[in-house]
């Protein structure tokens, strides 16, 4: 049987492993895709791939090429699959001294290369036709993984990792404080200018001792401290955030 094709959705999360850049993505899950198939998460055969790893793009092997007497185009990185939860995941960490694999992975990093896609063969007597006219396939082994540019799969959505979007979270949250802090501030204000509308009470007596002020809250006394200005306080708190993210 030919091997089959199939794209997926990147989750795109960088990680630094010894200095590596490594790639997370999505590889493939057991909804349908957008040819009517369904793939059992549990059933890859994934050994043979790790084995060798390679990462293509739009997979190229080079044969086509190499019969047209033509360069063929080499592998871009290395990866390697597991099962995590309900999907297949690849780790793809680039080749730092190929050009064009630096070039595909610089439009990953921009997120203007989102998907990935398998290669794959369904093993004999474990697939069967389908209510929507594909296959489901109880196990399948796995060839070889691509970055592609036109995704096949519907959910090709790029999930975001913190150093794509958790940064814009803490200056949103930041924002909100500061308009908090000068809303409170604001009506503080507004009810000190407010007179004193108290009908005038009787004389005390002589003898009569004035009642003692209530003690002041701690958010009163913080309110009056000198220097104090939401602002900064706002930026010292993005920063303090950062860090506690990070990890630093």
């Amino acid at each position: 049987m030919s091997a089959v094709q199939k794209d997926a959705a990147t989750l795109n999360a960088v990680e630094s492993i010894g200095g590596r850049r490594v790639y997370k993505f999505r590889a493939s899950d057991g909804d349908f895709d957008r040819y009517s198939d369904r793939l059992n998460v549990k059933g890859w055969r994934v050994d043979g791939y790790n084995a060798n790893g390679v990462i293509l793009f739009n997979h190229d092997d080079g044969a086509e090429a190499s019969s047209a007497g033509a360069e063929p185009q080499l592998p871009i990185g290395k990866g390697r699959v597991y099962v995590e939860g309900d999907a297949l995941m690849v780790d793809v960490e680039f080749d730092d001294e190929d050009e064009f694999a630096k070039r595909v992975e610089r439009k990953v990093a921009k997120g203007i290369l989102n998907a990935v896609s398998v290669r794959y063969l369904m093993l004999p007597g474990q697939y069967r036709q389908n209510e929507r006219g594909g296959y489901d396939c109880d196990g399948q082994e796995l060839l070889e993984v691509s970055v592609v540019t036109i995704p096949g799969n519907a959910r090709a959505v790029r999930a975001k990792s913190f150093e794509d979007e958790g940064e814009d979270i803490v200056e949103r949250i930041a924002a909100r404080v500061v308009e908090l802090l000068d809303a409170r501030a604001e009506a503080k204000s507004t009810d000190d200018e407010e007179p004193a509308t108290e009908e005038a009470a009787e004389p005390a007596s002589e003898t009569e001792v004035p009642p003692a002020e209530p003690p002041k809250a701690d958010d009163e006394e913080d309110d009056k401290a000198k220097g104090f200005n939401a602002s900064d306080a706002a930026k010292s708190f993005v920063e303090a955030f950062k860090s506690y993210i990070r990890g630093v």
